[in-house]
């Protein structure tokens, strides 16, 4: 039996598909590589998966293998991925998305009450429609999420600086000697209005983070910390704050990233005290 197959069609099925996977692999996994490094990854994969398809004297099984080999080389050449912890992570999510895309295509299809197979444009549409839609969600979630922001002022003897900080669940990040959590704050913010190179103050902080193995952040510690949130004054003595050179906020709508455990009270490394600021209410 013979069938005809229409390249480009095919190549922009499997374009379209690998940008929606690999978009929603970078929001799963909060990466920061570009557009353009996507589109370029999807482009080869799609050539690649059109390659292998039209190879001749191949059987069904390998050619699968193949396909599959072809996904995990199109996620690496788009993310870059050195560790392998990371890329596994990232290999289950890319999965994931894909799983996610074809059950809204065939709920989509039950939907509509189609029971043959959408043609190649049918489909990249339905694709890209739901990818974006997806894309959407997740945007909105992370704008919901980064509405939790809250004023900090940070206290170095006579100098008070005040700024915006996002109460973030996923900062992680400790002080591996004397146990403390690490917040974050853009060098910027800092450099000029509080001094960052008293010796006995400095610390630094190691890390891992998406894309990159492992690194060491600068941090300083300061005299005071408070933070103002649902009218109660959060007071944190001696805090670690990270310094990081880039910017916390692509709008610029915080300076700062918040450790989720100084909003424990009983946590142990804590020096920290809280008072009510909230005006009695009938």
């Amino acid at each position: 039996m013979r069938y005809i197959v229409y390249i480009d069609r095919l190549f922009l099925l499997q374009f379209i598909q690998s940008c929606m996977l690999l978009l929603l692999t970078r929001a799963f996994l909060r990466s920061t590589v570009t557009l353009k490094r996507i589109v370029l990854a999807s482009s080869a994969g799609a050539l690649l998966f059109c390659m292998i398809l039209l190879m001749p004297d191949m059987g069904r099984s390998m050619k699968i293998l193949l396909f599959a080999c072809s996904g995990l080389v199109t996620l690496g050449m788009a993310f870059r991925i050195k560790s392998l912890q990371v890329f596994c992570k990232a290999v289950i999510l890319y999965h994931g998305a894909a799983f996610l895309l074809a059950g809204a295509l065939s709920a989509l299809r039950a939907v509509c009450g189609r029971e043959t197979a959408m043609d190649t444009l049918q489909a990249s549409a339905c694709a890209a429609a739901i990818g974006i839609t997806a894309l959407c969600i997740l945007r909105w979630e992370q704008i919901k999420r980064e509405e939790i922001v809250v004023t900090v002022i940070l206290e170095e003897g006579e100098i008070q600086l005040m700024l915006k900080a996002l109460i973030d669940s996923g900062n992680s990040l400790y002080d591996p000697i004397s146990g403390k959590p690490v917040c974050v704050v853009e060098r910027e913010a800092l450099e000029g209005k509080i001094p960052l190179d008293i010796p006995e103050k400095f610390r630094l902080i190691p890390y891992h983070s998406i894309g990159k193995k492992h690194g060491m952040m600068q941090a300083v510690e300061i005299e005071k910390l408070k933070v103002k949130k649902d009218g109660q004054e959060l007071i944190v003595e001696k805090a670690l704050l990270g310094l990081y050179e880039g910017k916390a906020s692509a709008h610029g709508g915080y300076q700062m990233i918040l450790h989720p455990a100084l909003f424990e009270n009983r946590r142990n490394g804590h020096d920290t005290k809280s008072r009510n600021t909230r005006k009695n209410a009938v």
